[in-house]
């Protein structure tokens, strides 16, 4: 297989469930491009994973969204003592199916027919400082406000990147954190360790070795009991087999892992590149015969393993750039360059030109874009339901723009030339992400 933008084989038919998620539309929405799928928060999304385990568990989350629709795991709850929740950044649904539809021999097909492989929405923008925010507390963007990957974050007076929290010209240098900034105050929700531990049931959290100590993983394993790193796949597995034997005596307990290389791959080659499909099928070899062949019988009682993705991808080809200096006129009406993602511009627009920059919006990129101001995405529930918390308005700009097809809109030309894949936006193979849910002792 080699460098493609879409699945080279027509994908095996569709779910009803698929249908139904590629198809629906809020009232007065009805006119949104055919490929976006819009977030449901009501319980066929990853943000209503959190509610689950926890009920699973004996617990609650109050305030968060709601479970997941309760035919969709029907019967698999159950007796379950401890739950096993494994995020693979940007693993697609498409992207799943496409690498299941061309090898017959994938351990995702007997997983599947062990257990249930169902597609779900992630939520909006499909980023993953917003999503994994979503998974790890079960509160909505409109309410936890870690909307993108650049924010504007106006208490600081700066745009920043939000996994490191630094300036996007100098990423990953933690550059708040030596001003003061402390992560486990930035979010005004609690994260699902912290909810969970409060009612005695104890989680543990692994990550890749770089992001552990991370602001953004610092916010998201509040009150974990233990937060473990690994440094390649196959340490992943392992670990992760090694933690849940170690602590299977729990009464209860939650596991929670997150894998980044699917989505690093996709990046630098796009996400039906021959890299990404070597990838998954590695990532089936070592689920099955690493991390489940190798469980104890004592450790796989009462236990549930969840499967997800924060996100899919979408190929994005150099020639889908949108420069933003071929705009100067857009261009010189801003505050700042746009931030959020390259695929979900948020515009920050100077006093008194904002008619003009909606126009101008409208003239020369609607073809490029769906243009939404900050009041219709808020009131369009794009973004979740619940009590909206203060800085979100601050951190969405006036206008925000949601790309069609393959564009994205680039103000770094050199550097956005060499990403092949991205995300953010609202097509299908950004929102449609697979959940493989498995009783490990059926």
């Amino acid at each position: 297989m080699t460098n493609t933008q879409s699945p080279p084989l027509p994908l095996s038919p569709s779910p009803p469930l698929e249908t139904d998620l590629r198809t629906y539309r809020p009232s007065d929405l009805e006119s949104l491009p055919a490929d976006f799928v819009w977030p449901r928060y009501e319980g066929l999304s990853v943000g209503n994973l959190a509610a689950t385990m926890a009920g699973a568990l004996g617990a609650t989350l109050p305030g968060a969204l709601p479970p997941l629709r309760a035919d969709l795991l029907n019967g698999m709850l159950d007796g379950v003592r401890r739950v096993v929740l494994v995020v693979i950044d940007a693993l697609g649904w498409e992207q799943l199916r496409w690498v299941m539809d061309n090898d017959a021999d994938s351990p995702f097909h007997r997983l599947a027919e062990q257990g249930r492989l169902l597609p779900l929405t992630t939520v909006s923008p499909s980023t993953t400082t917003n999503v994994l925010s979503t998974i790890w507390s079960g509160f909505a963007p409109v309410q936890h406000g870690q909307l993108a990957y650049e924010m504007w974050l106006r208490e600081w007076l700066m745009v920043v990147e939000s996994i490191a929290f630094s300036s996007p010209h100098e990423a990953f240098k933690r550059t708040l954190m030596r001003w003061g900034f402390e992560p486990e105050k930035f979010q005004p929700i609690p994260a699902i360790g912290e909810q969970l531990a409060a009612q005695g049931v104890p989680g543990y959290a692994l990550t890749f070795k770089e992001f552990v100590d991370s602001p953004l993983s610092r916010m998201n394993h509040r009150g974990m009991a233990e937060v473990y790193k690994y440094s390649t796949n196959s340490d992943f597995w392992v670990t992760l087999r090694r933690t849940l034997m170690e602590y299977h005596t729990a009464p209860r307990a939650l596991f929670t892992g997150y894998l980044c290389e699917v989505d690093t791959l996709a990046h630098a080659w796009g996400p039906f590149d021959e890299t990404g499909d070597a990838e998954i099928r590695t990532l089936g070899w070592q689920i099955e015969e690493v991390f489940l062949k190798q469980l104890p019988a004592a450790a796989r009682e009462g236990t549930l393993l969840l499967l997800t993705a924060d996100h899919g991808q979408l190929a994005t080809p150099p020639s889908a750039m949108i420069p933003l200096n071929a705009h100067p006129q857009l261009y010189d009406a801003l505050v700042i360059p746009p931030v959020g993602e390259a695929r979900v511009p948020f515009f920050y627009i100077r006093h008194g030109h904002y008619d003009a920059v909606w126009e101008y919006l409208h003239t020369h990129l609607a073809e490029q874009f769906v243009f939404m101001s900050q009041e219709e995405v808020l009131q369009t529930g794009l973004l979740g339901p619940g009590e909206m918390y203060a800085e979100v308005p601050h951190r969405l700009g006036d206008i925000i723009g949601f790309a069609k097809g393959r564009h994205y809109l680039a103000h770094n030309l050199e550097k956005s030339a060499k990403t092949l894949g991205r995300h953010g936006g609202l097509h299908a193979q950004e929102m449609l992400v697979p959940l493989l849910a498995l009783r490990l002792d059926g």
